[in-house]
């Protein structure tokens, strides 16, 4: 074992460093023996740490030194490197990025002796590597997808007529894929007809806005739910190689607008979007290193009752606007960092047969959605524990009758209906729990709202649901 301690001393630890910067520091090294050093590098660089694949980069590397170090000495080399211009600095769910001054003493026969020193980078510069430009389209994917239909039945004839085996593992194969590609695609496309999707741009700084617009003349008359647009921001990483390769997603950003509501689009009669999407001062940037990815979309939705719906992603980077970065460190996009605060809401007086006069159903609902918004699960726990057992007039649309609402069905009414509903003004996915001699009255409703009283009971996490106790009139 080598017989010395290396240490690594910053000349200012807590600066915020920028792309073009220099970091300035020293070297300690402190011997108990004498050892025959081949070399004391020291480099500067980053790395990933997390749920993914490592991904490194080294930036500048010096060697300091090359000798031998007698007993009970301590030496101090100064050093100069460059700093990376990218990627940025960043603590999250699954990623984390972190830039280090690395020392490293070559000792012959040996472990070699190594240190290590972090400091935080803020880019400026814009200049950040794009993603292929695709944000500008008519969604008139028909004669591609024509094509392929075309090509997987051909192979498929082909195959019976030459080996009736073959054909028959290539149709149970193909078929599924050719229905896919028709309820995916063909569906909506043979109600809405082109769908013109227009990115302004793709590359947006924080505090920003994001321009994009949506046009479409349906060919048909065409009842929707609603017409959305969310702004998503999402950690990307693989593990593994290989058949072990595994891939882990994390949304810790979700904001959505509701360009329409509940209304029907005429034949014949062009629509159009403009949508302004102000992205926050605080987000991180986007990246894409190798296995560790920061990606985001705008994804942009047309929920048609009872019809595949049609939706559109576009591929965002939010990069730097070559401001000055700020003194303080970086935002943690952990969620597990987040601060367990008690939900800042009205409360109701009392619980069970109360009326809840102090806080309505549309304000409670305001604040899941806020934090259903930000993926914050604590926070709508939280709120949920706060609610229940409160009582509430609630108007809602219902969607459908479930034969199954999922593990979390608290069971309510052993011989009662499961539905899924739509609370109105805010917007927010409900799974009412109906006792069974009112199932017709929650089945029957068509698009109108339906006004019923009804008890807070939990939260469906699997589908990200209010669940409602219908009270018995």
């Amino acid at each position: 074992m080598a017989k010395c301690d290396l240490s690594i001393e910053l000349e200012d630890p807590n600066r915020v460093y920028r792309d073009g910067d220099t970091i300035r520091g020293k070297v300690h090294v402190m011997s108990t023996a004498n050892v025959n050093c081949k070399k004391l590098e020291v480099s500067s660089g980053w790395q990933t740490h997390g749920r993914g694949n490592k991904a490194s980069g080294t930036t500048e590397s010096l060697t300091l030194y090359q000798g031998e170090w007698q007993p009970d000495q301590t030496h101090s080399y100064p050093f100069e490197l460059r700093v990376s211009s990218w990627p940025p600095s960043y603590h999250g769910h699954y990623i984390n990025i972190d830039h280090y001054v690395s020392a490293r003493a070559y000792v012959p026969w040996s472990f070699d002796p190594k240190a290590e020193s972090e400091f935080i980078v803020r880019p400026t510069s814009p200049d950040a590597p794009l993603l292929s430009k695709q944000n500008k389209s008519t969604y008139e994917p028909g004669c591609f997808v024509g094509g392929i239909i075309l090509v997987i039945l051909t192979a498929f004839v082909a195959g019976i007529m030459i080996e009736p085996l073959v054909g028959l593992i290539i149709g149970l194969i193909a078929l599924p894929l050719a229905a896919f590609a028709v309820i995916k695609w063909i569906l909506p496309r043979w109600l809405l007809g082109k769908v013109e999707v227009d990115l302004k741009q793709e590359r947006i700084s924080p505090g920003e806005t994001i321009v994009a617009s949506l046009a479409l003349q349906p060919k048909r008359q065409v009842p929707v739910n609603c017409i959305v647009a969310e702004l998503i921001g999402e950690e990307v990483c693989v593990s593994g190689s290989g058949s072990n390769r595994t891939t882990h997603r994390h949304k810790f950003f979700n904001r959505l607008e509701e360009l329409q509501p509940t209304s029907v689009l005429r034949a014949g009669e062009r629509k159009e979007f403009d949508l302004q999407f102000p992205v926050p001062d605080d987000v991180p940037y986007s990246f894409d290193l190798s296995d560790n990815d920061l990606r985001w979309t705008l994804e942009l939705r047309i929920d048609i009752p009872r019809w595949p719906d049609w939706k559109h992603i576009l591929k965002l980077q939010i990069v730097p606007g070559g401001n000055e970065p700020d003194p303080t460190p970086a935002r943690s996009w952990d969620d597990d960092d987040q601060d367990n605060a008690e939900p800042i809401m009205p409360q109701a007086s009392d619980r069970g047969e109360s009326s809840g006069a102090e806080l309505s159903f549309s304000e409670a609902a305001e604040h899941l959605r806020d934090a259903k918004s930000a993926s914050d699960e604590d926070q709508i726990d939280l709120l949920v524990q706060a609610l229940q057992g409160i009582d509430f007039d609630i108007q809602a649309v219902i969607e459908r009758r479930l034969l199954y609402s999922g593990p979390d069905d608290p069971k309510v009414y052993p011989d009662g209906y499961a539905v899924w509903a739509t609370s109105q003004a805010p917007r927010l996915g409900l799974v009412l729990f109906v006792p069974h001699r009112s199932g017709d009255d929650f089945e029957h409703t068509g698009r109108d709202p339906l006004s019923f009283r009804g008890r807070v009971i939990g939260w469906d996490h699997q589908h990200d649901r209010l669940q409602i106790q219908v009270l018995e009139k």
